[in-house]
């Protein structure tokens, strides 16, 4: 497959572990490219977007001022515990909650690529509700307020369909569904060892509690 969509741009793609470390640079990188992807979702996800935009900066600020010392995330993690005495800093906590904002939209582009993939009758899976209802309870919800979560439910009501979306993925392309999602696909596999990787070591620094579900 030749073509060229949002996913197989270098750019975007997650990197590959190194000894079970998380190479900071390429990590940030598609990070951003995330974060750009919600802006696919419409002007209802701009707090979304802009939430995953200001905590990649966040990290990306302490990255810049050390880049070989912190070539690894977990480095980057541990250097700024160290000068916060143990505790989050700004940093560690913009990495918290960039780490639960990929969590939800590794579910939602999980979801979406095995509903397209099942085949059958795909106008009834065309509405993304379903898919972000999913993706939210199985990551944000449970670290959100009351308030929260009643934004939240707004949002979702304003999804796109899916094919909107992976028109989007296709760069304005006619007809690359196939291909769009055979690149997403390909994409998973990289952002789930990311994502399962930080959310390990959140948890092992007793950062973070596991996910129950």
């Amino acid at each position: 497959m030749d073509e060229v969509t949002y996913f197989s741009k270098p750019e975007h793609i997650f990197p590959h572990l190194v000894d079970g470390r998380i190479p900071t640079e390429q990590f940030l990188s598609a990070c951003q490219g995330i974060a750009d992807f919600v802006g696919f979702l419409g002007t209802a996800f701009a707090p979304v977007k802009a939430d995953i935009s200001g905590n990649v900066l966040k990290v990306r600020t302490r990255f810049e001022k050390n880049k070989a010392g912190q070539e690894f995330l977990e480095s980057l993690i541990d250097s700024d515990l160290a000068e916060n005495n143990g505790k989050l800093g700004i940093a560690t906590e913009g990495l918290l909650w960039l780490k639960r904002g990929l969590e939800f939209m590794l579910h939602m582009l999980g979801r979406m690529i095995d509903q397209y993939n099942e085949g059958g009758d795909r106008s009834k899976t065309e509405s993304l509700v379903s898919v972000i209802n999913y993706a939210y309870d199985h990551s944000l919800k449970r670290h959100h307020g009351f308030v929260s979560k009643q934004l939240f439910k707004l949002v979702i009501h304003a999804a796109p369909y899916r094919k909107t979306i992976l028109k989007a993925v296709a760069l304005g392309k006619e007809g690359l569904e196939d291909v769009c999602i055979h690149h997403m696909v390909e994409h998973r596999a990289n952002f789930t060892q990311n994502v399962n990787a930080l959310v390990n070591y959140y948890v092992a620094k007793g950062l973070e509690t596991p996910n129950p579900t």
